[in-house]
């Protein structure tokens, strides 16, 4: 019996780590226009009156679908969530202004689906997916007062910017990245032209004897090569023996003719060729 041999295991490789911006990214594609208005990193109040932020808060603004105020926070690391975890009241300043509250994470920041309060909700991030691990309760959020309208509005007013900008350079260097592939490919497929067509005159100057090079600069003489190169491979000549072959017997063929044609025309034959072979023993 022979004996088994043991393949390596292939390399795993490490998933993407999801970032802040990943998941923003995410966030805008759910809570989107016309039903919903999104806003990132919202504070309970505005100038020196504010004591908390929020991540993000989305309003649903179809009547239909209750017209609530969604608040959320975003973790991408165990550690910050832990933090977030020792410090509950700390979201309570602005989730008391909302209808519902998830918690937004990437992979592995949550253990375990008990380690989320009672009322909140988990969604989970993965790339550009998101997907609800638990729903949020609804809970009875107090009236908006004006503090907290003006720091929804202040946060309105003003274009989170540096999310876009984040976006945009994102999709430039995709695009870039792409175009440079592409290039390379284009390259990579020329020069593999090139190699081969290198191999095709290294072999054509072995068998003809001639160098290619000779003929840099003398159009004529490299344009009359190609034109006999050209009635060589027209005429059948090139197919070894039954090419040679094809030739006498055509050439025999023609000798014939011409024989009648004298005959018929009562002129001389011509004389017959002498020949040259070597006899045998001469030298």
């Amino acid at each position: 019996m022979s004996e088994q041999v043991l393949q390596p295991a292939p390399a795993l490789i490490a998933p993407k780590r999801v970032t802040a911006v990943d998941v923003c990214r995410a966030l805008r594609r759910r809570f989107c226009a016309p039903e919903w208005a999104l806003l990132f990193e919202v504070g309970d109040a505005t100038g020196a009156r504010h004591t908390r932020f929020t991540d993000a808060v989305a309003m649903s603004l179809w009547p239909s679908r209750g017209l609530e105020l969604y608040g959320m926070e975003i973790k991408v690391s165990r550690s910050d969530w832990r933090s977030e975890r020792a410090n509950p009241e700390k979201a309570e300043t602005i989730a008391a202004y909302c209808d519902r509250w998830s918690l937004v994470t990437g992979p592995g920041v949550v253990e375990s689906i008990d380690e989320i309060p009672p009322a909140w909700g988990w969604i989970l991030c993965e790339g550009e997916r998101l997907t609800t691990q638990k729903e949020p309760a609804r809970t009875d959020a107090k009236v908006c007062d004006r503090r907290f309208l003006a720091a929804l509005l202040r946060r309105a007013s003003t274009s989170d910017g540096a999310h876009y900008e984040a976006e945009v350079a994102a999709r430039m260097e995709a695009n870039e990245a792409d175009f440079q592939r592409r290039v390379d490919r284009a390259v990579e497929m020329r020069l593999g032209d090139r190699d081969a067509a290198l191999k095709d005159i290294e072999a054509f100057e072995a068998a003809a004897g001639i160098q290619i090079s000779e003929f840099r600069g003398w159009a004529s003489s490299a344009a009359e090569t190609g034109r006999a190169v050209s009635a060589v491979m027209k005429s059948g000549v090139d197919q070894t023996y039954q090419g040679l072959q094809h030739c006498a017997n055509t050439l025999r063929e023609s000798a014939g003719r011409i024989e009648e044609a004298l005959e018929a025309l009562n002129l001389p034959a011509a004389p017959k060729p002498t020949s040259h072979k070597r006899r045998r023993g001469s030298r």
